[in-house]
């Protein structure tokens, strides 16, 4: 069962200290975000549940900044690569757009802490892809949409005046409200009991209405 509510247990790292020093504050720091917050995590409280240093922090992630930093590009990665997956076995350009929002609430409904991330912290996660781009893994989650938006114009799917980059703030948007809304309903009963299939069908309504031809240029999935 999917833990809604993430809560901060100490004895939830004990089968951790095997592992590098890197990964134990990976994961100790993600559950402590999640819970207490950000801004109420201290960089000692981080080392001392993972069985490390602050040292060692520091020389892993430069500080608490970019240990979330860290945090949420690795997370955005793992959504990256389900979404290349799902992106080949698409048949059409527009379901691979279609595809976006079932893959990313996937893998967030797998990870209940790295989606209350997103929810609390996601306007560092958008500070970090303006400032690194493709060394941030949200920002190779963008361009992987644009390349994707690019495609399908090049191949006249669309309207001419559809701004590749407009479409794609469109679908990401979509995508980042159903998580954020979900999140909220998890955390504090939002009324948003939506599926990931029914915001991929508001997407390819949204799709449909882009294409050449109208509602007749695309096939629903």
């Amino acid at each position: 069962m999917i833990q809604t509510n993430p809560i901060y247990r100490p004895e939830y790292y004990e089968f951790l200290y095997e592992k590098s020093s890197r990964n134990r504050i990976l994961v100790t720091a993600k559950t402590l975000f999640a819970s207490l917050g950000y801004d109420n995590t201290s960089t000692a409280l981080i080392a001392r549940n993972a069985g490390t240093s602050e040292s060692q922090l520091v020389k892993h992630f430069g500080g608490k900044a970019g240990l979330l930093e860290a945090m949420l590009s690795e997370g955005w990665d793992k959504v990256n690569a389900q979404m290349e997956a799902a992106f080949d076995a698409a048949g059409d350009l527009n379901r691979r757009l279609g595809s976006i929002p079932g893959v990313v609430f996937q893998l967030l409904d797998t990870d209940v802490e790295l989606k209350t991330l997103i929810l609390l912290e996601g306007h560092r996660m958008r500070q970090a892809a303006v400032r690194t781009g493709l060394a941030s893994g949200y920002g190779r989650f963008l361009a992987a949409v644009d390349r994707v938006i690019a495609r399908a114009q090049a191949d006249g799917q669309f309207h001419a005046d559809a701004t590749p980059v407009c479409v794609r703030s469109a679908i990401v948007g979509i995508v980042e409200g159903g998580v954020r809304d979900q999140a909220l309903a998890s955390r504090a009963g939002f009324p948003a009991n939506f599926t990931a299939e029914e915001c991929s069908r508001v997407i390819l309504l949204f799709l449909r209405k882009l294409a050449k031809g109208g509602d007749s240029a695309l096939a629903w999935s």
